[in-house]
């Protein structure tokens, strides 16, 4: 269990080791034990990774540091999981939220292998396709094309179309191909510059963008501010919480949003009528929730709702990624086919 850590530079990288990492710790502490004795389970000193993680992790709690900190810096985890670390600081459901975020690693990086799987093979058939069409390029269309030319035929426009793209196209394909490796790196490193909350309030303009985003965020805060009132913080308190952290600066958008609505009077149902990155039903919830009492058990049950919507959209899409890249190989082989016999037909017809 404790060998497949593979952290050698005192640091997991792989979001499978992080999101199991995170689940043993929750059970742990659901167990009754101390974040500390906790990590001394887990992180034997048998090797040499975990013993760089363990001093690096005992290290900063013995500067003070908080969890949401030192799960940041030390495991390198992504914004939203050290967000909900640094709410379960204020809500006090710890071992629960790193039982969560742990499965929410796992099954995101299972999402991202049955996407590789999905597409490898087509991907494979592309690649073929392309090269095949560069073979034809070099080595059969010119001597087609000097056949044609000494048994006196002249192409058409159609046929010229059909030749330019067969010949542009791998030319623009690895271009395309040259730009992504080079955007890549560039997007990686300056995502938290790019994607700032006014680019995802833009975003929400387009139809299918926007519904992940909405779903995404209204899950993500329906979730925290559940639990937060579940503890007994008023709605007031909760969002101050929400727009101190620093790991999500939409919903410290969103949070500020909401509280300058609340200070003018406004009910939070209304105030959150006003906001473009949630889903247009989550005011009616909050209203709902506010008339019965029951609004933090509501903001929950429509999280979970929103995420098992989003789990069905994402699933949907991908079952049109491969026949949508088999349909454009078959787009590639019929050109090939029309490019080599249309010539022949349009000389028979003439005889």
């Amino acid at each position: 269990m404790f060998q497949k850590l593979s952290s050698g530079n005192g640091f997991m990288r792989k979001p499978d080791e992080q999101g199991k990492f995170l689940k043993r710790i929750g059970d742990l502490l659901e167990k009754g034990y101390t974040f500390s004795e906790a990590i001394d389970f887990l992180l034997l000193p048998g090797r040499n990774g975990p013993k760089k993680l363990r001093k690096r992790i005992t290290h900063s709690l013995q500067k003070g540091e908080s969890l949401s900190t030192i799960f940041d810096r030390q495991l390198k985890l992504p914004k939203q999981v050290s967000a909900q670390i640094f709410f379960a600081e204020h809500h006090g459901q710890m071992g629960e939220t790193l039982i969560e975020a742990g499965s929410y690693l796992l099954k995101k990086n299972e999402e991202k292998q049955k996407v590789l799987r999905v597409i490898q093979y087509p991907v494979l058939l592309v690649l073929v396709a392309i090269i095949l069409m560069v073979l034809l390029r070099n080595i059969l269309f010119p001597r087609f094309q000097a056949l044609y030319s000494s048994l006196g035929y002249e192409q058409t426009s159609s046929l010229n179309y059909l030749l330019w793209f067969i010949e542009s196209f791998p030319t623009y394909f690895f271009g395309f191909m040259l730009i992504l490796a080079i955007a890549a790196p560039f997007l990686y490193f300056f995502q938290h510059k790019l994607f700032r909350v006014k680019h995802f309030i833009f975003l929400t303009k387009i139809p299918l963008l926007s519904y992940f985003i909405q779903h995404h965020h209204t899950h993500f805060f329906a979730r925290e501010l559940s639990f937060l009132l579940k503890n007994g913080v008023s709605i007031t308190e909760s969002l101050t919480i929400i727009e101190k952290q620093s790991f999500r600066p939409s919903m410290q958008y969103i949070s500020k949003k909401l509280l300058n609505g609340l200070k003018e009077g406004k009910p939070l149902y209304e105030c959150t009528a006003g906001l473009s990155l949630f889903q247009q039903e989550f005011s009616y919830v909050v209203a709902h929730g506010q008339k019965n009492g029951r609004l933090a058990d509501e903001l929950k049950l429509f999280s979970d709702i929103c995420f098992t919507e989003l789990e069905e959209k994402g699933n949907q899409l991908l079952r049109y990624i491969q026949p949508t890249i088999f349909a454009f190989v078959g787009l590639f082989i019929m050109a090939i086919y029309f490019s080599i016999m249309m010539p022949l037909f349009q000389m028979m017809q003439g005889i």
